[in-house]
């Protein structure tokens, strides 16, 4: 591993089992492709526990699931592979205090992540964005107090593939929907009125309504002004928002 790389894991650091077949359901959780991050931070003293979950996207690749676990030092704990089609509880040890970061490597094939009940989040940062296919159902965030407008950026290069996008407050009523192609970055902004901030917001990437449009591959980041986090639950992105970041 490269000292540019421990580099890089120590910044996200500082931002804040046995396999079998997997059952066919229908996945709440985001498809992710090609490398990601997610930091993941378990209950001082206590061990935590996610599912690594490597899906086939399609017949073309053959890519597997490769997987890092860095520790709060920025140390490699352990790192391994997961085949096409099987899952792998990866166990996250015990640690007095600190952030541990899983890096994902799914290539051209696809990954999701059940964290069950150990808090983590996504990391999602214009250096480090998280890589999405096939849409995002939900995904919490936490907006600083006195912040009163931000951006979540997009970027879908793929010609005929773009998204509808909604950014939900935290009543539950969408801020702010838009569409498009993003073949180019692009911000889509919102504005935080008073009260609204220093509160968890939510985001989706939908289906376009245009015709000659689909949601697949798009890369998704937060902007400055927030931290760099989305996680699948709204306490989760409470608890890793309020830790101090760059």
């Amino acid at each position: 591993m490269t000292t540019r790389f421990h580099q890089l894991l120590a910044a996200i650091a500082a931002l804040a089992g046995l396999s079998h077949e997997l059952s066919a359901s229908d996945q709440p959780l985001p498809m992710l492709r090609q490398t990601n991050y997610l930091a993941v931070l378990p209950a001082a003293g206590e061990q935590g526990e996610i599912i690594l979950k490597a899906e086939r996207y399609s017949p073309t690749y053959s890519d597997v699931l490769g997987f890092s676990l860095i520790g709060p030092d920025s140390s490699t704990l352990t790192r391994g592979e997961v085949w096409l089609g099987r899952e792998f509880a990866l166990a996250i040890p015990a640690a007095p205090r600190g952030m541990h970061v899983v890096e994902l490597q799914s290539g051209w094939n696809a990954c999701r992540v059940d964290a069950q009940t150990t808090p983590s989040a996504f990391v999602a940062r214009e250096i480090l964005p998280l890589h999405t296919a096939r849409g995002v159902k939900r995904l919490f965030f936490y907006v600083p107090r006195g912040v009163r407008q931000f951006s979540v950026w997009l970027a879908a290069e793929t010609p005929g593939e773009g998204a509808r996008v909604q950014i939900i407050g935290p009543d539950g009523r969408t801020v702010v929907e838009e569409e498009g192609d993003y073949d180019k970055p692009q911000a889509v902004r919102a504005e935080a009125p008073a009260g609204t901030d220093g509160s968890a917001w939510s985001l989706a990437l939908l289906q376009p309504r245009a015709r000659g449009l689909n949601v697949d591959d798009v890369k998704l980041w937060l902007d400055s002004a927030l931290p760099p986090y989305l996680s699948a639950r709204e306490d989760w992105a409470l608890l890793f928002g309020k830790r101090k970041h760059p």
